[in-house]
């Protein structure tokens, strides 16, 4: 495992889109920045007993958010609807929960 100190914003956006990736079982390859979630990206089923890859984006969202950031979600004043929004979402909440980033992406 990585010292935190040890990673770049770059490294952190590059394993967001790879866990993005793993989550929808896709080449990272495939992936744009610019896909959205329920656009190009969609859930492979809809269940109220089993999580979808919306599901897992939603908690990944959640596990690596401040209180702050948790309020920003609630309110609407962040939003995340690509590819990209996911991977500056990781690379924000970075600044105040790198642990929990890691954890998340797998570091």
């Amino acid at each position: 495992m990585m010292a935190f100190y040890d990673v770049t914003k770059q490294e952190i956006f590059d394993q967001a889109k790879k866990r993005i990736a793993k989550i929808f079982s896709i080449p990272v390859e495939s992936l744009n920045l610019k896909d959205r979630f329920d656009g190009e990206l969609q859930a492979s089923f809809v269940s109220d007993f089993k999580d979808n890859e919306f599901d897992k984006i939603n908690y990944d969202l959640q596990d690596v958010a401040d209180k702050s950031m948790r309020k920003k979600l609630q309110s609407g004043d962040v939003v995340v609807n690509t590819v990209e929004d996911y991977c500056e979402y990781m690379c924000a909440c970075f600044e105040v929960n790198p642990k929990g980033v890691y954890k998340v992406l797998g570091f």
